[in-house]
């Protein structure tokens, strides 16, 4: 069996399968040579997982009725795996000295169990319209524990001045139309502002520039430098910030260098900013082994050349094209090994020496000047937070002879679309009577749509799923199971469950709507 990679220990496992009847595929091959065509010819991405998600999965009676009582697809939310990513953050700030606040982004998952967990951390919340405000503050967050962003209408903008929230301001307008609003702010307080900013210049190491709908134009940041000073009666300005996606690292220090720049800049100007905020973008390890997932890639350039059967569903090569017996193009959906977990990815951006501060690092200027670190992590804070359970319709053949298990979900259930899980999900089968994958499987969804594709890619599990067996995709919390789901032909919205292991092993849950972390804690709840 193959290992998973787990975060506190390896667990053994074995993707695409059932759980308890396991069957080895390498039990089929004659010699360690046919073992490897084997492998060759189906190859895996197993999933890197939490061990309490692999003693889950491995509860299939627990499995399958909630699937069965609850409706598919299904979220199962593990709202205690967050204060270990939290914990792993908190350490980093501990051991530079930093002080500060991280923010937990709840744009990427609407779970109110994960938010009702958070608050009782120390991190602050992140929220991006009103309706995640009114919800933040249902679910145990103080307003002076939230943070604004986002593009605000005046609803949303004016909601924040009153509660005293951190304003991470998106436009000169929002600027002003804080400074006219300022007397509503509660009594003896000032609205509370960060000022995003964008349009770096390169510095060193020169990079494209890129286009972007949020922030303000770091060229225009001495206007804005002169507004905050006119109106320092009106506004407690708290310093800069920006936000880059997922690996964009490159960006980073002349992004840092800046603000840190202006920052200083605008003490001398008589203003007292106290923070920087570099936002997110830390990256979380979906696959397990480099090696699998490695393999996988290659393979899959090998079908878009024609060296192999296709393992994408119609061709599509997933970003890559063959022209003129040539592979070109470029992956179409994220790298899913890393060597670094989100909080290492943290802690290299603020060790980076800046040449502009003598090769000082982020860190060690913050904390000399004592100022604080904001940062959302956003997706890394979700790792191992979740998973997405579905029924198996039925399974059948395409047009053109593509082996289909169809599941009682569809692509908004996944965000399949715009973020392409390529990990194997885990099987549990049900069904006596199955029938090898030989040439492998395409996820299909539900909806009346020709192209409503699960994953775009074959997987390869031992047996075909059928009716009634479960598929479960791992690790789906952050941006993909509820974040574009929609009631597209009327089809369900998940319902979610949060998860708690009351010891190892035996597991209790609970509507996500339902579940009150302090009384769990208390033993309050039967």
């Amino acid at each position: 069996m193959s290992k998973v990679e787990t975060r506190d220990e390896t667990v053994k496992a074995k993707p695409d399968q059932c759980l308890a009847d396991d069957m080895q595929l390498a039990a089929s091959a004659a010699s360690g040579s046919n073992e490897m065509a084997v492998n060759r010819a189906r190859p895996r991405v197993t999933a890197a997982m939490h061990p309490a998600i692999q003693r889950f999965l491995q509860d299939e009676r627990l499995v399958i009725s909630l699937v069965d009582g609850l409706g598919s697809p299904l979220n199962v939310i593990f709202p205690r795996h967050i204060e270990e990513t939290i914990e792993r953050f908190e350490r980093v700030y501990k051991e530079r000295q930093l002080q500060g606040t991280i923010y937990y982004t709840s744009k990427p998952n609407k779970s109110q169990a994960l938010k009702r967990q958070a608050s009782t951390t120390k991190v602050g919340l992140d929220v991006s319209s009103a309706g995640e405000l009114k919800s933040a503050l249902s679910s145990g967050f103080h307003p002076e524990r939230i943070e604004a962003t986002g593009p605000k209408n005046i609803d949303y903008l004016s909601l924040a001045i009153q509660q005293n929230v951190l304003i991470n301001v998106d436009n000169f307008t929002e600027l002003k139309q804080i400074a006219q609003m300022s007397e509503y702010s509660p009594r003896g307080t000032k609205p509370r502002v960060l000022v995003r900013l964008e349009g770096f210049e390169p510095g060193r190491v020169k990079f494209t520039a890129q286009d972007s709908a949020f922030g303000i134009p770091v060229k225009d940041a001495p206007s804005i430098i002169d507004f905050l000073v006119e109106n320092k009666d009106k506004i407690d300005f708290h310093g800069f910030s920006f936000h880059f996606n997922a690996g964009d690292y490159i960006r980073r220090p002349p992004a840092i260098e800046a603000c840190l720049q202006l920052t200083f800049r605008c003490m001398e100007l008589g203003l007292s900013p106290r923070a920087i905020d570099i936002g997110g973008g830390y990256r979380i390890r979906y696959a397990a082994d480099q090696d699998q997932w490695n393999t996988y890639v290659e393979e899959l350039k090998s079908s878009v050349l024609g060296n192999r059967d296709s393992l994408t569903w119609n061709d599509s090569g997933l970003g890559y094209h063959r022209e003129d017996g040539v592979l070109k193009g470029a992956p179409n959906f994220m790298e899913h090994y890393h060597k670094n977990d989100g909080h290492e990815d943290f802690a290299s951006v603020i060790d980076t020496p800046l040449p502009a501060f003598d090769g000082y690092s982020t860190a060690r200027i913050v904390s000399d000047n004592m100022f604080e670190l904001y940062i959302e992590p956003g997706r890394a804070l979700l790792d191992q937070c979740g998973i997405t359970l579905s029924h198996v319709n039925f399974d059948k053949l395409s047009i053109l002879g593509q082996q289909l298990s169809v599941l009682d979900m569809n692509r908004t259930n996944l965000n399949s679309t715009q973020l392409k899980l390529m990990t194997d999900p885990v099987v549990i089968y049900r069904n006596a009577d199955r029938k090898p994958a030989d040439k492998g499987v395409m996820y299909v969804g539900n909806l009346c749509l020709t192209h409503d594709m699960i994953q775009y890619h074959k997987t390869f599990p031992d047996f075909v799923p059928q009716t009634g067996d479960v598929v479960a995709f791992i690790n789906t919390a952050a941006y993909q199971m509820d974040f574009a789901e929609t009631h597209v032909l009327e089809q369900s919205i998940a319902r979610k469950v949060a998860v708690v292991e009351a010891e190892k092993g035996v597991f209790r849950w609970f509507l996500d709507e339902l579940y009150n972390p302090l009384a769990i804690e208390e033993g309050i709840k039967p």
